[in-house]
């Protein structure tokens, strides 16, 4: 039986990931979780699972389980749990420092959190190069090219092709002005949270995907298509002209299955085998509209704190479109905004990067 910690257990991927241990009572014991601030749902789940430790960003109690409390309640917890599966589903660079904690013992991290490979990419990878550690994305887009890859050599692949369902608003002509919180975080294939269903919206969720594809699999040669039904979730082009894809219905739990059972693939009652007859669609990216991965591109590309500021300003953005005290479409020109006023440095620390934070957050006034 192999242990999980399970960090932003009550998030949706947590959930999801918990919906997946369920089905495997035989093979995986939870040892960890760690919550914001839903003590309700933890304790539910804590009931639940029976792990041995709990973490919270607020102050609860729990029998029977070793509990942590505070701001850095997640790295505490990660400094004292082994375990041989490590799912990191805390969102923001708040996930980087149990990150790292948990890949310094080695072990497999079913990695989740976009923003520490964005933004910390150098220092996750080379410290899970020296621990030995295993990384598996969980990310739909990512997990699929992490398969397509499977037996190849780098030097065969052309270009990696993400497929993006292009959000809510993808296809329509309204004023994207007007669209309010509430309508941005309905996506219409993905049961998301809704820092990423915003993010999905605006296309800036595709410009992280660009920046992590690029930095996990080490090519800067990162596509992407607009593809609505999301069945194909990413595909590799090789230099023969043949792509591989990965094609299931749009369900985060068979990614987050696939990162648990690596190598080998596991039944899977929650997804539906595909239907053939059904049509599936693809179209070129309208960047005049939709500019986020333009400018995720430019960020890659000149590398250093680029793609940090490009992450944390659009956090800072959406957490005040979410407040409606900016538009939808002002979320780019915050992004914008920050790049111009910060000046791109190397990446020299993690401390460096939480200065980075609270700057950014401080001057848009989050």
């Amino acid at each position: 039986m192999k242990t999980v910690a399970v960090f932003g257990s009550t998030g949706s991927i947590g959930v999801q990931t918990l919906n997946v241990v369920r089905r495997f009572p035989d093979e995986y014991k939870v040892v960890a979780l760690s919550a914001g601030g839903n003590v309700s749902l933890l304790r539910k789940q804590i009931g639940e699972f029976a792990p041995l430790r709990a973490a919270a960003s607020c102050g609860f109690d729990a029998e029977n389980v070793r509990v942590y409390a505070g701001g850095d309640a997640a790295l505490r917890m990660a400094e004292d749990t082994e375990a041989d599966i490590t799912v990191m589903a805390i969102s923001g660079l708040a996930a980087l420092a149990p990150l790292l904690a948990m890949i310094n013992k080695g072990g497999r991290i079913a990695l989740a959190n976009k923003e520490a490979i964005v933004c910390a990419g150098d220092i996750v990878l080379s410290a899970a190069k020296k621990s030995g550690a295993e990384i598996v994305p969980v990310d739909s887009e990512h997990s699929a090219v992490f398969q397509c890859l499977a037996g190849e050599d780098m030097r065969d692949v052309r270009r990696i092709v993400l497929t993006a369902s292009g959000g809510p608003f993808y296809n329509g002509r309204e004023d994207l002005s007007l669209v309010t919180p509430e309508r941005a975080v309905k996506h219409p294939t993905w049961n998301m949270g809704a820092k990423i269903s915003v993010d999905s919206a605006t296309m800036v969720n595709k410009g992280l995907e660009i920046i992590e594809a690029s930095r996990l699999f080490g090519t800067k040669n990162v596509d992407y298509v607009i593809h609505p039904e999301s069945v194909i979730h990413s595909m590799v082009e090789f230099t023969d002209n043949s792509t591989a894809a990965l094609m299931s219905y749009p369900n985060m739990e068979l990614a987050i299955q696939y990162a648990l059972t690596y190598p080998r693939r596991a039944k899977n009652a929650g997804v539906r085998a595909f239907d053939f007859s059904r049509p599936l669609t693809f179209a070129a990216p309208d960047e005049e509209r939709f500019p986020a991965p333009a400018i995720a591109r430019r960020c890659m590309e000149e590398g250093g704190t680029a793609p940090a500021i490009f992450s944390i300003a659009d956090e800072a953005a959406v957490e005040l479109f979410m407040k409606k005290l900016i538009r939808f479409t002002d979320i780019t020109g915050i992004i914008e905004e920050a790049l111009c006023i910060n000046e791109i440095e190397k990446v020299g620390s993690v401390a460096q990067l939480f200065e980075l934070e609270s700057s950014i957050k401080r001057h848009f006034g989050v």
